[in-house]
């Protein structure tokens, strides 16, 4: 779709410029890179947190220092640079400014700017109620089922897992991020306690080691965690299909016990649906959107955002280019 209020020569020299920002400048974005500085937008950002020089909200990198890390890590965090939201600061040639996503523990939205001008772009990862807009050229979505596949699977209920575990046995909720398992965790504390992965175990408020539920990461299913349990369901949080198969190749090898394991696919709770997504991009201005992620989920996303009006440049995982 071409945007009526700019040409597509115009349109062309903005995506480039916004791809020489991501790509190009000493900030990166939840992946440490030598030689740059890297900006942490929430919890469980990098699977493994490579020591460097970090920038972070306040209230993240004081809940990345529950978790067990290094020595190498413990100096890093030490050294970041703290930030509040809607303060702007500078990192090589780029103004920037963080804004509340809406995700727990310091969960921050970027804008990003160069110095001598051009677009501005808001880069997010994800977004939860409460997330602020702000007024931008182009915004940098990571397309998710919960808003991206309008009927995609349900928003995963705390009265679901209570059912799922009265049944007998344990249930493990597959999760990708710390951040997913924190808002499951806490969608569910007014009816059941959560046991979780050490990685996530840190940030869990109220974690039960003894409960038949675990949070447990997608790529973590073979893990010497669960050889020991009575599985008899789990529930795919968000998951993309490549994880999916791994999941159902995992149940194929537990054999006889694997065939009355249950699979069930939801949504993960505290994220913005489809209506709050467009609402969201109006409040930004209705800016150009350059969308990321799973490729079934871009292409659905993408067709919902080209009906809203949004101009809509995609980058799929199969074929994404390296810019962060």
């Amino acid at each position: 779709m071409t945007d009526k209020r700019k040409s597509p020569t115009s349109l062309a020299d903005e995506f480039a410029a916004v791809q020489r920002m991501l790509a190009r400048e000493r900030l990166s974005i939840d992946d440490s890179q030598p030689g740059r500085t890297c900006f942490l937008s929430h919890i469980g950002a990098q699977p493994r947190l490579l020591p460097g020089p970090w920038v972070g909200h306040r209230d993240l990198i004081y809940a990345l220092a529950l978790a067990n890390i290094s020595p190498q890590q413990r100096t890093s965090l030490a050294r970041a640079v703290l930030i509040e939201y809607e303060r702007e600061f500078g990192i090589g040639r780029l103004l920037l400014d963080a804004f509340p996503s809406g995700l727990p523990m310091g969960g921050s939205s970027l804008r990003l700017r160069h110095r001598t001008g051009g677009p501005s772009c808001l880069y997010t990862w994800a977004l939860g109620p409460g997330a602020r807009a702000v007024k931008c050229d182009w915004l940098l979505l990571r397309a998710q089922p919960e808003w991206a596949v309008p009927e995609g699977p349900a928003t995963l209920r705390a009265d679901s897992l209570e059912v799922l575990a009265a049944l007998g046995g344990e249930v493990v909720v597959l999760v990708a991020t710390a951040t997913g398992a924190i808002q499951i965790a806490r969608a569910c504390a007014s009816r059941v306690r959560v046991a979780a992965h050490p990685r996530f175990a840190p940030h869990i408020e109220g974690h039960d080691p003894d409960s038949p539920i675990l949070l447990w990461p997608h790529d973590a299913l073979d893990g010497a965690g669960l050889r020991r349990r009575e599985i008899t369901a789990v529930v795919l949080v968000d998951t993309p299909e490549a994880v999916s198969r791994e999941a159902e190749a995992w149940r194929v090898r537990q054999g006889a016990a694997g065939e009355r394991i249950d699979m069930v696919e939801a949504t993960c709770p505290g994220r913005l649906r489809t209506d709050e997504m467009a609402g969201f991009w109006r409040a930004c201005g209705e800016p150009s959107v350059l969308l990321r992620g799973d490729a079934a989920w871009v292409t659905s996303g993408a067709r919902l955002l080209t009906d809203l009006g949004a101009v809509v440049e995609i980058q799929p995982e199969a074929t994404q280019l390296e810019l962060l």
